[in-house]
C-alpha cells in the first residue's frame, strides 16, 4: 500500500544504486576469487553483493545476481589454473554454486517481502484499508515539513458520521462494516493524491490536505462531506460531520490541528449535523470557527 517505488515498470534510485553496488562487488568478488588462487576459498563471499541485490531489487533481478556470481566463480577460478577430472565436474560445481547463491538470495528477498508486508499491515486500518492513525501521523510530518519550508498552508478535516450507530443497531455489524468500506473508498477518491486520507478509529476519519489555501480548502472540505452522504447510499441517514482547520503558518506536528478540527467537527454537530464547521487562522488556532456551511439540500 506504500510502495518506495514509482512505479512497477519503472527501477527507483535506490534499487538502481542496488544493482550497480552488486554488480560492482560480484567482480570485485571475482577479482579477489582469482588473485587467490585455487587453494583459498573464498566464493562465500559472493553473497554480500546477492544480499545487496536481493534487499533492494525483486526476484528477477536477484536471479540475475546468483547467476553472475556463478558465471565470475568459474571465469576466475579456471583462470587462475583449478583443474578437475573432467569438465562435467565443471558444471557440476558451477550449478552447485549457481544454486546456493540463488537459494540464499531468494530468501532474503522472501524476508524483505515479508517484512515491508508486516510494515504496511502495522500502518493500515484493516477494515478500511485507508492509514491507520500511526501511519497518519508518521506521514504527515513530512508533509508539514515541506509546508513550512515552502510557507504554504495546510487544512485538517475530520470527519465523523452522523448516525452510524444506527446501522450497526438495525442492520448489523457486518453492514456497518461494509459502510465503512464504501465510505473510506469515496473519501479517497475525493482527495488528491498528495493527500493523506486515515481511519482514526470507529467512524472518524482525517484528511490532510497540503498547500490548500482557505477558498480551495472550503471547496475540498464541502466535497468530502458530499462524498460520504453519497457513499451513505442504503443508509441516507448517515451523513457526515466535518471539521476544517486551515493553518497559513503549517504547524510542526498534527497535535494542534487534530485537537481544532475534532471541536469544529463538535460544533458543525451542535448546529444540526451534516455540515462542514471551517476555520481559517495564521498559526496556531485559538478562535471560534469562521464558518458554518447549511447543509446540502
Amino acid at each position: 500500500m506504500f510502495p518506495d517505488i514509482a512505479s512497477e515498470g519503472m527501477p527507483s534510485r535506490p534499487r538502481i544504486l542496488a544493482w550497480t553496488a552488486g554488480a560492482l562487488g560480484i567482480i570485485g568478488v571475482g577479482l579477489l576469487d582469482h588473485v587467490s588462487g585455487t587453494e583459498l576459498r573464498v566464493y562465500p563471499l559472493y553473497f554480500g553483493p546477492i544480499a545487496i541485490v536481493a534487499w533492494h531489487g525483486r526476484r528477477r533481478g536477484t536471479i540475475v545476481a546468483a547467476a553472475l556470481s556463478a558465471g565470475t566463480w568459474l571465469a576466475a577460478n579456471m583462470l587462475a589454473g583449478m583443474r578437475f577430472s573432467t569438465n562435467v565436474m565443471w558444471v557440476a560445481n558451477t550449478l552447485v554454486h549457481g544454486t546456493a547463491f540463488l537459494f540464499v538470495g531468494l530468501l532474503i528477498s522472501a524476508l524483505r517481502t515479508a517484512l515491508r508486508s508486516a510494515r504496511d499491515l502495522s500502518r493500515t486500518d484493516p477494515l478500511t484499508r485507508l492509514r491507520n492513525s500511526r501511519a497518519f501521523y508518521e506521514d504527515a510530518r513530512p508533509l508539514l515539513a515541506l509546508c513550512r519550508r515552502t510557507k504554504r498552508p495546510v487544512t485538517l478535516a475530520f470527519i465523523d458520521l452522523d448516525h452510524f450507530k444506527s446501522v450497526n443497531d438495525s442492520q448489523g455489524h457486518e453492514a456497518g462494516d461494509s459502510l465503512l468500506r464504501e465510505i473510506a473508498r469515496a473519501v479517497e477518491r475525493s482527495v488528491r493524491p498528495s493527500d493523506l486520507a486515515a481511519r482514526l478509529g470507529g467512524d472518524e476519519f482525517a484528511v490532510l490536505l497540503p498547500e490548500l489555501g482557505a477558498h480551495e480548502a472550503a471547496a475540498a472540505l464541502e466535497r468530502l462531506r458530499g462524498a460520504v452522504s453519497i457513499a451513505a447510499g442504503v443508509a441516507p441517514q448517515v451523513t457526515a460531520s466535518v471539521g476544517g482547520i486551515t493553518l497559513l503558518e503549517a504547524p510542526p506536528g498534527l497535535e494542534d490541528l487534530i485537537r481544532r478540527a475534532d471541536g469544529l467537527m463538535y460544533a458543525a454537530k451542535a448546529r444540526g449535523r451534516n455540515r462542514v464547521a471551517h476555520e481559517v487562522a495564521s498559526s496556531v488556532p485559538h478562535a471560534a470557527p469562521q464558518q458554518v456551511s447549511q447543509p446540502a439540500g
